[in-house]
C-alpha cells in the first residue's frame, strides 16, 4: 500500500467464488478453497478494495475449484505478482483532549488529503451541516453515536482538488448510547470514527455482487490492526481517546 509501512486491512475478493479475506500486516494473504468450489471453472478476477485508494485486479482461471498454475496471472507456483496499490485521500483525524468524562464536550476534526493529481469526489455525512456521523468503538461495546438521537442526516459532496478538506464538530459525551431510554455508556479506551464516501463507490449495494459483499459482508472478517467498525476497508488514522470516570 503506498504511503504506509503496516499493509493489512485492503481486501482481497475472488469474483466467481464471491469470496473474501483480508490482507495481513506485509500485506500477504492466503485463499483456502472448499470442497463445495468445485462446482467453479473458468477465468475469474480478483479486486483488491481499500476506501481510499485506488481499485487493483489481477486474473485467475479455476478449474474445479482451483487455481490453474502459470496461467493469466498465476505463476507456476499459484502466487500472484505483489502489486501497489496507490492512495486516492489521506484520512486523518483528531480530538482536543485525550481524556473526557461523561458530560464533557469533545471537539473532533477530521481532514481529508487528495494524494492524486486528479479531482477527487468525496460524499460525507452531514448533521445538521456539520461533519457525521461521528462515533466512538470499542471492540466491547455497540458503537456510540456522538450526534445522539435521530438527527437529521443528509449528503455533503465535495469535489476535492489539490490540498484538503477539514470538518470540524463538537458534541458533548452522553451517558447513554441511544436517546434516554439506551443503554449505559461505559467508561474505556474508544476510536473516534467518521464516515464517508470516496468517488461514488459502493453507494448502491445492489449494483454489483462486490459491493453487496463489502457492505454486507466486510464487517465479518479478520482485518488485521483495524478496528471492527471499519464500515470499510480502509487506512484512516483515527484517533483514540479514553473516558475516564
Amino acid at each position: 500500500l503506498e504511503n504506509q509501512t503496516e499493509h493489512s486491512n485492503a481486501l482481497i475478493y475472488i469474483e466467481m467464488l464471491n469470496r473474501g479475506i483480508s490482507s495481513d500486516s506485509s500485506g500477504n494473504y492466503i485463499f483456502s478453497y472448499e470442497p463445495g468450489d468445485t462446482i467453479y471453472s473458468g477465468e475469474s478476477k480478483v479486486i483488491y478494495f481499500l476506501n481510499d485508494y485506488d481499485m487493483d485486479s489481477a486474473k485467475i482461471f479455476l478449474v474445479r475449484g482451483k487455481i490453474k498454475l502459470d496461467t493469466l496471472d498465476v505463476d507456476s507456483e499459484g502466487k500472484i505478482k505483489t502489486k501497489e496499490m496507490k492512495q486516492i485521500v489521506r484520512v486523518e483525524g483528531w480530538t482536543d483532549k485525550q481524556e473526557y468524562r461523561i458530560g464533557d464536550t469533545i471537539a473532533y476534526t477530521a481532514r481529508f488529503t487528495n494524494t492524486t493529481n486528479r479531482v477527487v469526489h468525496l460524499l460525507i455525512i452531514s448533521v445538521f451541516n456539520q461533519l457525521g456521523p461521528v462515533g466512538l468503538y470499542n471492540d466491547k461495546y455497540m458503537p456510540f453515536n456522538l450526534s445522539y438521537c435521530d438527527p437529521v442526516m443528509a449528503d455533503r459532496e465535495i469535489d476535492l482538488y489539490k490540498g484538503y478538506y477539514e470538518g470540524r464538530v463538537k458534541y458533548t459525551i452522553r451517558d447513554r448510547y441511544y436517546c434516554a431510554n439506551g443503554e449505559p455508556f461505559f467508561p474505556d479506551e474508544y476510536i473516534v470514527t467518521t464516515g464517508l464516501f470516496i468517488e461514488r463507490r459502493l453507494q448502491n449495494q445492489f449494483q454489483s455482487k462486490f459491493n453487496k459483499y463489502v457492505l454486507e459482508e466486510w464487517h465479518k472478517i479478520h482485518r488485521g490492526s483495524s478496528p471492527k467498525y471499519d464500515l470499510f476497508p480502509n487506512k484512516y488514522n483515527f484517533p483514540r481517546i479514553k473516558i475516564i470516570e
